[in-house]
């Protein structure tokens, strides 16, 4: 029969590296995300964790956008190329307003340098291209493009190009007045929680705002990690206003399980004559089964249970598609090593550690500008319970961490266990748990941002877990063990 799990290779990992093409074939379109094309928004922010999907649903709304709108003008930017330094700025700025109004010189620089080679016009010369803020006071009431176009205007007759050619592109550009669309992934890729830092990106906010308010035209969709929103939220009263336009980019477990079913689909859709031919299938019934049933076990023991395989994918993946896929590459790797033809539990089991030494490791790249300490402070977990109270976690700190680590956490020295445990919660490693008769219900940071924030409140009695997708490779299996071994009494029973 024909081994389908050769012919997977999930796709790429990170959505931003492939081109749309390649992209649409399989990305997950929810409802929601047709916003990110809604002409009438002109601003909305997308917040997510590390891998959620924060790069691709830029790239796949920027290439919908494209095709759908071709006329439109798109910029597409990093938030490392709209830090103070690219555009020459040196002088220290302290008032709010001041960086307001750098940041809207800032923003509509960019768009004028796209602008200016829209129309072949000044693109290297970024003293031609700079806005000043004087000019952007000029701006209010009007459309951005027809304001950027009177500025070039000016210039034309002086410069040695084919003058005619570029007023064809202008005339083009005032009759069809495009938006501006400006795409910013990654806007806090290095943010640490100082009052510096806090004042340059809630500015930037304020200045997206004022920008939409005062000329007409501008579109923006930004991307922000989710632990920081909460940050600079809370600093900042302007930024209420803000917040009706912030969406977090959450996925449920069954839009989980569609993401990887799109994935091995568009992996073995080519091959379909050959899958029928091998199976017996009749052509039309293929696709009753889902296609990642063909090489994932069905189902997969967790706890005391069996559970379909997407929950287990999804609980250790974290909720993020990356990791998700990640999981599923070594799994895949290491049933193909026995030369099997489908993903089960054990190879999960097999991969496990490995995969959470990786999760370890991008929370540290992801976080060590903020706690130059984050490796000793995860490791220092090793073999310990999965589930703490409140006052057990603050004692495992006391014990483990700080007489062996000078934790400085965002540039500040502490000696508290509360803040080492809070930082901890916010970058992911540990969740608040909450249990009753009914079940259990976990919280994020992003969720629940004030848990571990004073010394009187005991947080509604919640207990922290570390998240399972870093036990293994911390030796954090005792009580998931004993689950093992209870399920597999069951079994041996049956």
């Amino acid at each position: 029969m024909l081994n389908l799990l050769k012919l997977v290779d999930f796709g790429n990992e990170a959505g931003d590296d492939v081109d749309f093409a390649s992209l649409k074939q399989y990305y997950h379109e929810r409802p929601d995300f047709e916003s990110m094309l809604d002409p009438t928004r002109a601003m909305l922010v997308a917040t997510a964790k590390k891998g959620v999907g924060k790069s691709a649903l830029l790239r796949w709304a920027e290439g919908k956008l494209r095709e759908s709108s071709p006329g439109e003008i798109i910029v597409r930017c990093r938030g490392a190329d709209l830090a103070r330094s690219r555009f020459g700025f040196s002088s220290q700025t302290t008032s709010p307003n001041d960086r307001i109004r750098e940041w809207m010189v800032r923003l509509c620089t960019v768009v004028n340098r796209i602008v200016a080679q829209r129309i072949g016009f000044a693109v290297k010369d970024d003293h031609v291209t700079l806005v000043e803020a004087a000019e952007i006071d000029g701006f209010k009431g009007k459309n951005i493009i027809g304001s950027l176009l009177d500025r070039f205007g000016r210039s034309i007759p002086g410069i040695n190009v084919d003058k005619r050619k570029i007023i064809e592109e202008v005339e083009i550009l005032r009759r069809t007045k495009p938006n501006v669309w400006i795409f910013i992934d990654d806007l806090d890729a290095t943010f640490q929680n100082t009052e510096e830092e806090i004042l340059e990106l809630s500015t930037f906010f304020s200045a997206m705002r004022y920008l939409t308010q005062d000329v007409s035209g501008f579109r923006f969709r930004v991307t922000l990690r989710t632990d920081v929103w909460p940050v600079i939220r809370r600093h900042d009263e302007a930024l209420d206003k803000i917040d009706q336009y912030v969406k977090p980019i959450e996925w449920t477990r069954e839009e989980f399980r569609q993401i990887l079913e799109k994935r091995v689909r568009a992996q073995l859709s080519p091959h379909r004559r050959q899958i029928v031919q091998s199976r017996g299938l009749v052509d039309s019934l293929l696709d009753e089964q889902e296609w990642l049933n063909y090489i994932v076990q069905p189902k997969m023991p967790w706890a005391d249970k069996e559970v379909p395989s997407h929950q287990v994918l999804y609980t250790l993946s974290y909720q993020r598609p990356r990791w998700g896929i990640q999981l599923c590459k070594l799994a895949q790797a290491a049933a193909l090593r026995e030369g099997i033809a489908f993903i089960s539990k054990s190879h999960v089991d097999a991969v496990w550690g490995d995969y959470g030494t990786r999760r370890i490791a991008d929370l540290v790249v992801e976080h060590k500008h903020q706690c130059r300490e984050i490796q000793e402070l995860i490791t220092s977990f090793r073999g310990s319970p999965r589930e703490f109270t409140r006052d057990e976690l603050f004692d495992w700190v006391n014990k483990k961490v700080l007489p062996h680590v000078h934790v400085v956490i965002e540039g500040v020295h502490t000696r508290a266990s509360r803040d080492i445990a809070r930082f901890l919660y916010r970058v992911g490693f540990i969740l608040a748990r909450s249990s009753s008769d009914d079940g259990y219900e976990h919280y994020s940071f992003d969720q629940m941002p004030d848990f571990l924030d004073n010394k009187t409140n005991h947080d509604f009695g919640v207990t922290w877990e570390i998240h399972p997708c870093y036990r293994e490779a911390l030796d954090i299996r005792k009580v998931d063990q004993a689950h093992r071994e209870k399920f597999g009494e069951l079994r041996k029973r049956r």
